[in-house]
């Protein structure tokens, strides 16, 4: 999950009713299409090095194409759903959702289709950019839907629970993803994207429970607050975009540390879950643990591990393989799988107490998000390309792109704290609007 703007509504329907959809349903389909958009979204980089031999640079352009076609994605899936559903009153959220998996099956047989008429070899990776392109902006559809099934008919403390639930499940079936592709990807990894295409269309059968549309949502009062809420929220939420800049940035070199550091390619997605796992139980703890609300250390904790995990997971390999240099990699994508877990629970829980539309507008939020999505790869394009016309030498790019990525996030980082610190001068009251869920990663 990445925002937590308001998911593209319908108009009123008649057929809408109080009564939410079964959680078990809604959290089996989050689940299982987790898995399967797990592996062309974040896992896409680890089956290019495999299957085509991708460098590191090229596995940059290809996170910049997912973060370009991920801000159109954002940007269109809400407002031509509400088109669609205006123009065809009959159409709901289930054939959509139904639709969807068909649409997101053909592209995911594309890899494999251009292998066998191209001969294979590099000559069908072409269509990798393609799956790119058309998965990532679909995906903008998906999850916002399936959000709107989750939210719609609760209120209170059963929707905090249910979306804390929702988030331990989605986080750990990329885990699940990347423990699933391991085995596969050294001789089979465009059959596993292949699989992919039958785990959307077996998806399928689980939309019935769910019902033709989700409930209505229920407007809930929001209980006066202490202060610091609202400034804790303008925090978290600038920092949440910083943190998916952070992530994209580090993803597509991951293949690549993992290769210097010695590790077979069988291995390469365990070792790099680690910072999925972290993520995972960093959600569980503090979905039970409340002793950080209304608290500064979650915030500046959960940016400083983000900072310092990117970076040692950026510079271990300069180590050498096996040792040292494994052992500071793994325990940095600890750290940062704890630092962008905190600042994910944060921006939510302050987002859902405070429920506050003024703070930062929806529109904005989402492109920041894009534009972390774009950014971070850019970084780390921008350094190798530096490498490659000789600007700088190969063993500065490491250092190169933490400095690219830390002096795009450093403005961020101020506006958020000047901004937080006006907000308690003021008192700032806030607004009512409440607050969801959007995207996943």
């Amino acid at each position: 999950m990445t925002t937590l703007d308001a998911t593209p509504t319908r108009p009123k329907h008649p057929a809408l009713s109080a009564k939410p959809s079964p959680l078990w349903s809604v959290l089996s389909w989050t689940f299982i299409n987790s898995v399967g958009t797990g592996i062309p979204t974040t896992g896409m980089v680890f089956l290019t090095t495999s299957a085509y031999s991708f460098s590191a640079t090229e596995n940059y352009v290809l996170g910049v194409i997912q973060g370009l076609t991920y801000i159109a994605g954002a940007l269109l899936a809400g407002p031509a759903l509400r088109r669609l559903f205006a123009k065809f009153p009959r159409l709901n959220e289930r054939l959509v959702l139904a639709s969807l998996m068909v649409l997101l099956a053909a592209i995911c047989v594309l890899p494999i289709a251009a292998r066998t008429f191209s001969g294979g070899g590099r000559a069908g990776s072409w269509s990798v950019w393609v799956v790119m392109a058309c998965y990532s902006p679909l995906t903008g559809v998906l999850w916002p839907v399936t959000e709107s099934y989750l939210s719609g008919g609760r209120r209170g403390e059963n929707l905090r629970s249910s979306i804390g639930t929702f988030n331990v499940v989605w986080s750990s079936a990329l885990v699940a993803s990347y423990w699933c592709m391991a085995p596969l990807i050294k001789n089979h990894p465009l059959e596993v994207i292949l699989g992919v295409a039958f785990v959307h269309l077996l998806s399928v059968a689980l939309l019935r429970p769910m019902g033709p549309r989700p409930a209505r949502h229920i407007a809930e009062h929001h209980e006066p607050h202490p202060i610091i809420y609202t400034a804790l929220l303008r925090v978290f939420r600038l920092q949440l975009p910083v943190s998916y800049l952070f992530y994209a940035a580090l993803t597509p070199y991951l293949p690549s540390a993992l290769r210097q550091l010695g590790i077979e390619i069988t291995w390469q997605t365990l070792i790099a879950s680690t910072w999925l796992v972290a993520r995972v139980l960093t959600f569980f703890v503090l979905q039970r643990w409340q002793g950080w609300h209304g608290r500064w250390p979650a915030s500046i904790v959960g940016g400083i591990l983000l900072l310092v995990g990117f970076s040692g997971a950026v510079l271990s390999p300069g180590l050498g393989s096996g040792g040292v240099g494994l052992g500071l990699f793994v325990l940095s994508l600890v750290g940062f799988g704890i630092g962008m877990g905190t600042i994910y629970t944060g921006a939510l829980y302050y987002a859902m107490e405070v429920g506050s539309a003024e703070v930062d507008a929806g529109g904005v939020h989402e492109a920041l998000i894009g534009v972390g999505y774009a950014a971070g790869p850019l970084c780390g394009l921008g350094a190798y390309w530096a490498a490659a016309v000789g600007l700088i030498s190969e063993d500065a790019r490491e250092i190169v792109m933490i400095a690219l990525v830390s002096a795009l996030s450093l403005p961020v980082v101020v506006f958020a704290l000047l901004s937080a610190t006006r907000t308690a001068r003021r008192g700032d009251p806030s607004g009512t609007s409440p607050p969801s869920l959007n995207g996943k990663g």
